[in-house]
C-alpha cells in the first residue's frame, strides 16, 4: 500500500523565540521611543543618558576594548564632548567605563602596587580637603572630576600589550584629527565645520582666544580643545605616542600636522614640553640621538618661519607680554592668598577655576604644584609633589631601556618639569589631567618593541 506521508519540520527550541521575550523586547523598544518623542526636553535627555549607558554596558562586557578605544578617540579629538542631551562630559563617563571594562577584558594581570598606593593617598588627602573647606554639590562634582581623570591610570597600566597598542595609536591618530579640525577652523574657510561642532556639545566661537603681541594680534588654535593650553598639551602627548608607536612615513606626517598644530596654539608651555621631551630622548636613548638632534633643528626653523610663532617666542618675557607678567604678579600674590588656608586650602568650589575673566581678575598663580595648595592645601601638595619626584626619577632610569622608552619617559618628564611648571590645566582641566594620567600609564609599562627586521631573500640554488 503506497501513500504519502506529511512531515512537518520543527526548529530546534533553540532557534525558537519564546513569545515573551519578544513582547519584552517589543516594549523596551517602543516605550523609550514614545517617551523621547512625547517628552519635554529634560524627559528626552533623561531617555538619551538611560540609552546610552546601556549601550556602554554593553560595549564594556561583550567588546571591552571598545571602551578603552572610545575613551581614546573622544580624549585626542574631542575631549570636551558631552553625553548626548546631558550636560556630563563624555570622557568623564569612560573614564569611569574603563573600570568596567577592565573586568570583562581577557588576559588582565591586575597587580596593585605603588601607583594604586599614591592615587589613594591623593584621593584621601584631596577628600579631606573638600570636607575641610565645605562640602558643597560644586566641590563634591569638582572633586569626583578630578580623581576619575587622575585615577584612569590605575586601569590604563594593566591593559594587556594587544589592547594597550590599539588604545594608544586609537588616541594618537584621534589627535591628529583633532589638529587637523582645528586647523581649518582656525583658518576661516570652513565656517559649516562650526555648526557640526555643535553636535559634540559646545561651540568653539565661545572660546576663541588671541594673542596680543608687540605690532600684532594673532588667533590661537583650539578647536574642538576650546583652550589653546589644552589643545598643546592634548596634541604635545599626541607627539610624544605618535614618535614611539608608530613607523616609517605614516609617522612622518602625523607628526607633521600634530607639530604644526602644537605651534599654533602658541602654548609656550607646551611647546617648552616638547623640546624638554626631545633632549631627554637625547640624553638617555640608546639609539637616533643623532635623528632626533636633526630633527629638533628642523622643527626649530620650521617655528620660526611661522610669523605667528616667531612673534610669540620673541616677544615673550618682554614689556608686551601680559601673560608673563600676569604670572610674575601671581607668584608675589600667592602667600598673601594663602595666608590663613595653608592646611586645606582655599577649597574646590572655586568660581575663578570656571569663570575664565573672573579668574584673570583673581589672577591665581600659574603653576601644577601651587595651585594644587591653593585648592587643597599642603597635605595634598606635598603628597603630589613627592609622587611627581618619584614619577621623574622612574623615568629618567626607564628611558633608557629603549628608543621607545626614551620617547614615552622623556615625556612624562617632560610633562613635570616643564608643563606643570609653568601652567595649571593639568591640575585644574579634566582633559589635562586625563591626557597626563595616560601618558604615565605608557610610560609604566614597556614600550612596543620595535618591528624585526625583514629577513633576507632565500638565495635560490
Amino acid at each position: 500500500m503506497t501513500g504519502r506521508t506529511s512531515v512537518t519540520t520543527l526548529a530546534p527550541a533553540s532557534d525558537r523565540v519564546p513569545w515573551v521575550t519578544l513582547v519584552v523586547s517589543v516594549v523596551l523598544t517602543a516605550v523609550p521611543v514614545v517617551v523621547f518623542l512625547t517628552g519635554g526636553v529634560m524627559t528626552r535627555g533623561v531617555v538619551l543618558a538611560v540609552a546610552a549607558a546601556a549601550i556602554a554596558a554593553y560595549a564594556a562586557a561583550v567588546h571591552p576594548p571598545s571602551i578603552f578605544v572610545a575613551f581614546a578617540a573622544v580624549l585626542g579629538a574631542v575631549p570636551y564632548m558631552h553625553v548626548p542631551g546631558t550636560s556630563v562630559p563624555l570622557l568623564l563617563v569612560l573614564a569611569v567605563g574603563v573600570w568596567v571594562a577592565l573586568v570583562f577584558l581577557p588576559g588582565v594581570d591586575v597587580r596593585p602596587g605603588g601607583v594604586e598606593l599614591a592615587v589613594f593617598l591623593l584621593a584621601a588627602a584631596a577628600i579631606l580637603s573638600v570636607v575641610a573647606t565645605g562640602a558643597s554639590r560644586t566641590a563634591l562634582v569638582e572633586y569626583a572630576a578630578w580623581i576619575a581623570a587622575t585615577a584612569v591610570v590605575v586601569p590604563l597600566r594593566f591593559l594587556p600589550v594587544a589592547t594597550r597598542n590599539l588604545t594608544v595609536r586609537a588616541f594618537a591618530i584621534s589627535t591628529v584629527f583633532g589638529a587637523a579640525l582645528a586647523m581649518l577652523i582656525r583658518a576661516e574657510k570652513h565656517e559649516s565645520l562650526l555648526g557640526l561642532l555643535s553636535i559634540a556639545g559646545y561651540d568653539p566661537r565661545r572660546n576663541v582666544q588671541r594673542v596680543f603681541g608687540s605690532d600684532s594680534i594673532t588667533t590661537r588654535l583650539s578647536g574642538t580643545f576650546l583652550e589653546p593650553n589644552v589643545a598643546g598639551l592634548i596634541l604635545a602627548a599626541g607627539l610624544v605616542l605618535t614618535v614611539a608607536y608608530f613607523r616609517g612615513p605614516v609617522r612622518l606626517a602625523m607628526v607633521a600636522i600634530l607639530g604644526t598644530g602644537l605651534l599654533l596654539t602658541l602654548s609656550r608651555a607646551a611647546i617648552a614640553t616638547a623640546v624638554l621631551a626631545g633632549l631627554v630622548v637625547v640624553l638617555r636613548a640608546p639609539i637616533h640621538r643623532l635623528a632626533i638632534v636633526v630633527s629638533g633643528l628642523v622643527a626649530g626653523i620650521t617655528a620660526l618661519a611661522i610669523p605667528p610663532v616667531r612673534t610669540r617666542l620673541i616677544d615673550s618675557f618682554g614689556p608686551s607680554d601680559y601673560g608673563t607678567i600676569a604670572r610674575q604678579l601671581a607668584l608675589q600674590d600667592f602667600p598673601r592668598l594663602m595666608d590663613g588656608h595653608w592646611i586645606w586650602g582655599l577649597g574646590w568650589a572655586r568660581d575663578e577655576f570656571r569663570d575664565r575673566s573672573l579668574g584673570q581678575t583673581v589672577n591665581y598663580v600659574a603653576n601644577g604644584p601651587l595651585v594644587t595648595i591653593y585648592r587643597g592645601g599642603i597635605v595634598l601638595g606635598l603628597i603630589a609633589i613627592a609622587v611627581l619626584i618619584v614619577l621623574v626619577a622612574r623615568s629618567w632610569f626607564a628611558a633608557s631601556r629603549s628608543f621607545e622608552d626614551a620617547v614615552v619617559c622623556g615625556g612624562v618628564i617632560a610633562f613635570v618639569v616643564a608643563a606643570l611648571q609653568l601652567d595649571f590645566p593639568i591640575v585644574l582641566t579634566a582633559p589635562a589631567t586625563t591626557v597626563f594620567s595616560l601618558l604615565v600609564a605608557v610610560s609604566l609599562t614597556h614600550a612596543p618593541e620595535p618591528p624585526p627586521l625583514r629577513s633576507a631573500r632565500p638565495i635560490h640554488a
